[in-house]
């Protein structure tokens, strides 16, 4: 039999850092758990219930002392407690810790953080989420460093739902995909009439987010005669409508993020030093994929939980996934999961993912197929959904895009063509995507 969750009533309130995450390997569901004891066994009184003939009613049971260290102690079990293959009376425990209860498998993972999720165990990851949790309360404006789909949104997310403004709006910006005519408008907003087809007055980003954050992703790519004036904005705290003469009051808190060394950026006179001493009162850097390679395994069941998939890995799939190099990060691990998950079965193979020696991911060969169908979807319509997926999160910016899913140019192009995506569709389809997108 297998391991089902169940929750019982807490008899004390948890402490905000008394918080951990069970994760029952092989399943795709997480328990987490907030109290100061947590019973494991498979009496239905316990905290969290095992369905495993060879675990005791009361087989072990998680507890915080008073100097918030998490200890394992085994209760009198038939068969034994053993954390990372070794057998247990009564062990301190951490974030990472397998636990062999019976048949069952059971990991420490750290808590989610927030309502978004950061996935991870590795030192550097925890260093990260400690000092987003100290900057998190501040106003201080933040900057991002990452490369390309490392997760920065999420921390900007993390740091908002963090903050006192968390009430507020969460706006985001992506300063890539914004045509440099639109920028100021953007940002700013603007009056009607203040250009050619401005029918009506808009909003913009800093009067959005005002009560809450402004998020600008890759700042590295603002138009530089538009940074002065964010400069102004940033220190004033008044916004001015493009085509207006009235200046508005906000309060916003600004994270802005980049994969760019902006440092150097300023040097060769591509961006503003005063604007990046502005923007980077305080950084955050997040570690590429392959700097954390173990958190990979956690990632990849984190996703295929999120998507409410019944697949898992094989071994040998755990195996391959972590020899490979992701040079797209975490957003390339996710897509190559969605599509394993699609062309799969329960148990995802090497073959699934189809990596290619050198790093890079490839469409499956099934694909080529216009025959072939998958979950009563045929490889047109899947391929469909995900260039446009890669299109929205890109801003509809075609070779971004294809470098994202590791097709060549040319063969992106040529398949939009034959999907008749041609730039208007592109940017109809896309737009109705982009309220139900976001990153993980």
């Amino acid at each position: 039999m297998g391991p089902r969750i169940t929750r019982a009533a807490r008899r004390r309130p948890a402490q905000a850092d008394r918080c951990v995450r069970i994760e029952i390997e092989g399943m795709a569901r997480l328990f987490d758990w907030r109290g100061e004891t947590c019973t494991i066994g498979s009496a239905v009184e316990s905290e969290l219930v095992v369905e495993d003939d060879y675990v005791s009613k009361r087989h072990c049971q998680l507890r915080w002392n008073e100097r918030s260290e998490l200890w394992l102690t085994d209760l009198d079990s038939r068969n034994g407690t053993f954390v990372n293959g070794h057998r247990v009376a009564r062990c301190q425990v951490a974030a990472g810790a397998c636990i062999a209860i019976g048949r069952t498998r059971l990991r420490l993972l750290p808590p989610q953080l927030g309502a978004h999720g950061i996935v991870g165990t590795h030192p550097r990851l925890q260093a990260m989420l400690q000092r987003i949790e100290r900057l998190g309360p501040t106003a201080q404006s933040v900057l991002v460093l990452g490369e390309t789909g490392t997760g920065k949104e999420l921390v900007a997310r993390a740091l908002h739902e963090a903050s006192a403004q968390r009430g507020g709006a969460f706006e985001p910006l992506n300063c890539a995909a914004i045509p440099a005519a639109l920028a100021e408008s953007q940002l700013f907003g603007h009056v009607r009439g203040a250009f050619t087809g401005a029918d009506q007055a808009r909003d913009g980003a800093f009067v959005r987010a005002h009560g809450g954050t402004l998020f600008l992703d890759e700042i590295g790519e603002m138009p530089l005669e538009l940074q002065p004036k964010l400069l102004r904005v940033l220190e004033d705290r008044r916004v001015r409508p493009v085509g207006g003469s009235e200046l508005r009051s906000v309060q916003v808190r600004v994270i802005a993020a980049t994969h760019r060394d902006l440092r150097k950026e300023a040097r060769t006179g591509r961006f503003r030093l005063d604007l990046y001493h502005r923007l980077a009162v305080a950084q955050i850097e997040l570690p590429a994929l392959r700097e954390r390679a173990t958190d990979i395994p956690a990632l990849a069941r984190h996703f295929l939980a999120a998507m409410g998939s019944g697949a898992r890995l094989s071994p040998a799939a755990e195996q391959a996934l972590l020899r490979h190099s992701w040079p797209g990060n975490v957003r390339a691990l996710r897509h190559a999961i969605e599509r394993a998950s699609v062309l799969g079965g329960e148990v995802l193979e090497p073959h699934d993912f189809d990596l290619e020696p050198d790093g890079s991911a490839r469409a499956s060969a099934a694909e080529t197929s216009a025959f072939v169908r998958v979950r009563g979807r045929n490889m047109g319509e899947i391929r469909r959904a995900v260039y446009l997926r890669a299109l929205a999160e890109t801003g509809n910016n075609r070779s971004r895009a294809a470098a994202l899913l590791g097709v060549p140019k040319s063969t992106f192009f040529d398949h939009l063509k034959a999907l008749g995506l041609d730039a208007e569709a592109i940017e109809r389809e896309t737009a109705a995507l982009a309220e139900t997108l976001g990153e993980l």
